[in-house]
C-alpha cells in the first residue's frame, strides 16, 4: 500500500480520493476498436471499465493507438454502446499484443444511458453494497431556483462549458455526473462534464471558506447538448425584468457563479420541489426511468400509461399529464423516435 507523504497538499489528498471514486469492474468481453486511420475495425478483448474509461488488449502497431479511437461493446442484441476515447497508455505485452488504457471522450446521450446502465448491472453482479454503489463517479449537485439563473446556466452549457464554484478540490482532467437540480417550474438534468481546470477562489462574504472555481466542459456531442438544452430554455418561465429584483440585475461576480455541493451533502437535508409524479405517482415514474434511453422501450411504457391498463381511471391529472407530455418531449429530442411514431404528436390526452 503507498503511503501518503506527510507534506501531500489537499489537492494531492483529494486526486487520490477521487480515483477510487471510480471504481474500475472487470468484464473480460470482446469489443470493436475503430482506429483514427481508414480501414475496419479491430476486435478487441476489453478487461475492465468505469464510469470514466476502460482497459482493453489488442494487437495492433503501436502508431496506431494513439489520438482517439472510438470503442463499440456490445449491448442487448444487436444494439450497441460507442464511445469515443483518449488514448491514455499502450504497453506492449509478452505475447506482442498491447495493452491500452483509454478515457472516455464523447458519449451520445444514448450510449451514456446504457452505459450508466452497463455499469450498474456489473457491478450489482460484483456483490457491492448500496452503499458502495455511488462510488461509481463523484457526482456535483447544482441547485437553482431562479429562472434567470437557470436561462443563463443553460444559455453557458450550450458553449459546451460551464463555471462552477465549489467547495472541495477537484483534479483537472477528472470526469464526474453533473445534476442540476431545478426549482419549482424549472427543469433538472444530468450530463457527463469534465473538470477543465480549477483553482482558489475568494468570494465576499466567504471569507472563512475555502472555495475552488471549476471550469467544465462535456462529454457528449455539442449537437446533442444544443439540442437538448434549447428545448429546456423554450420551457422555462419568463424572466421577470425588475433590474432590482431579477437574475439579470445581479453583481457580474455573482452572475458568473454557481455554487455546488457533492448530491450526498445535500440529500442529508429535506427535498423540496418534488415533481408531481415523483411524490403521487412514483410507480409511474420508475417505470419511465428504467426505460429511459430506449426509444422503443419508452414508447411502449407511454403508451401503457396513457392509453393501455395503466392509464390513470378517470385520466391523468392536468399536472401530471404536463410533467409526462415534457418528459416525452425531451426523450424525443435527445434520444430520438421509435419506429411506431411517424410524428412527434403524442397519444390522444386520456381525460
Amino acid at each position: 500500500m503507498t503511503k501518503q507523504p506527510a507534506d501531500s497538499s489537499p489537492e494531492q489528498t483529494a486526486s487520490v480520493a477521487n480515483r477510487r471514486t471510480q471504481r474500475r469492474i472487470v468484464v473480460r468481453i470482446p469489443i470493436q476498436v475503430h482506429l483514427p486511420t481508414p480501414g475496419d475495425p479491430l476486435t478487441a478483448m476489453n478487461q475492465d471499465i468505469s464510469w470514466g474509461g476502460a482497459q482493453f488488449i489488442v494487437a495492433a502497431p503501436l502508431a496506431a493507438l494513439s489520438g482517439t479511437l472510438r470503442l463499440v461493446f456490445p449491448w442487448r442484441g444487436h444494439e450497441k454502446v460507442a464511445v469515443e476515447a483518449e488514448v491514455v497508455r499502450a504497453q506492449r505485452l509478452a505475447s506482442g499484443h498491447y495493452q491500452v488504457a483509454v478515457r472516455f471522450a464523447s458519449l451520445s446521450p444514448r450510449s451514456q444511458a446504457r452505459l450508466e446502465k452497463l455499469l450498474k448491472m456489473l457491478d450489482a453482479a460484483d456483490g457491492s453494497s448500496e452503499q458502495d454503489a455511488g462510488l461509481l463517479v463523484r457526482e456535483l449537485e447544482v441547485a437553482v431556483e431562479d429562472a434567470g439563473a437557470m436561462r443563463e446556466m443553460l444559455a453557458q452549457i450550450a458553449t459546451g462549458r460551464l463555471s462552477v464554484t465549489v467547495f472541495d478540490a477537484y483534479d483537472a482532467g477528472q470526469s464526474v455526473r453533473l445534476a442540476i437540480r431545478g426549482g419549482e417550474g424549472l427543469p433538472s438534468l444530468r450530463l457527463r462534464a469534465r473538470v477543465r481546470s480549477i483553482e482558489r477562489v475568494k468570494v465576499d462574504g466567504f471569507a472563512k471558506a475555502e472555495l475552488f472555481g471549476l471550469d467544465l466542459g462535456f462529454e457528449h456531442p455539442t449537437s446533442a447538448i444544443k439540442a437538448f438544452v434549447d428545448l429546456l430554455i423554450a420551457q422555462l418561465p419568463p424572466v421577470w425584468k425588475d433590474p432590482e429584483s431579477s437574475f439579470a440585475g445581479a453583481p457580474d461576480w455573482l452572475r458568473a457563479m454557481h455554487f455546488a455541493r457533492p448530491t450526498e451533502d445535500l440529500a442529508l437535508g429535506e427535498r423540496t420541489n418534488v415533481s408531481v409524479l415523483e411524490s403521487r405517482f412514483p410507480d409511474a415514474l420508475a417505470s419511465l426511468r428504467m426505460v429511459w434511453g430506449d426509444p422503443e422501450a419508452f414508447d411502449r411504457v407511454f403508451r401503457e400509461l396513457t392509453l393501455g391498463s395503466r392509464a390513470e381511471p378517470g385520466g391523468w391529472p392536468e399536472d401530471a399529464w404536463d410533467e409526462l407530455g415534457f418528459l416525452q418531449d425531451i426523450h424525443d429530442c435527445v434520444y430520438g423516435l421509435p419506429a411506431t411514431r411517424l410524428s412527434q404528436l403524442r397519444p390522444t390526452r386520456c381525460r
